[in-house]
């Protein structure tokens, strides 16, 4: 499914949601979204193990920082960032110093000659 159909598949959902709040309580959901999107990106992410991992993960959610949000929480991965044209030789470091480069799910990926 492509980016489009994904935010506007979220955006119909939201709007759904937003009609099942009483009118005089709309501004109030609005502003606690908007204040957890803010929060969430002055908040550094807890590590993985920590007791407030759901927490944030759930402020973060609430905040529609999803997808390709720079703050997007992602438990255990950290993203250097490069410019793309230097992305293979990036990955090749990384993969040079013995640390798996993971994909979108979360799994080491594939080498080019087939081994992990």
């Amino acid at each position: 499914m492509n980016t489009t159909a994904k935010f506007g598949g979220l955006g119909a959902v939201i709007a759904l949601l937003l009609t099942e709040v009483p009118a005089q309580y709309t501004l109030y959901v609005a502003l606690f979204i908007i204040a957890c999107g803010a929060a969430a990106a002055m908040i550094p992410p807890p590590h993985a193990g920590s007791k407030w991992a759901v927490a944030y993960q759930l402020m973060t959610t609430i905040g529609l920082n999803i997808g390709w949000a720079e703050n997007h929480f992602k438990p255990g991965q950290s993203g250097v960032r490069v410019p793309v044209a230097d992305k293979p030789a990036a990955k090749q470091a990384v993969a040079a110093a013995g640390i798996p480069v993971l994909n979108k799910k979360g799994k080491p990926e594939q080498a080019a000659d087939g081994n992990a």
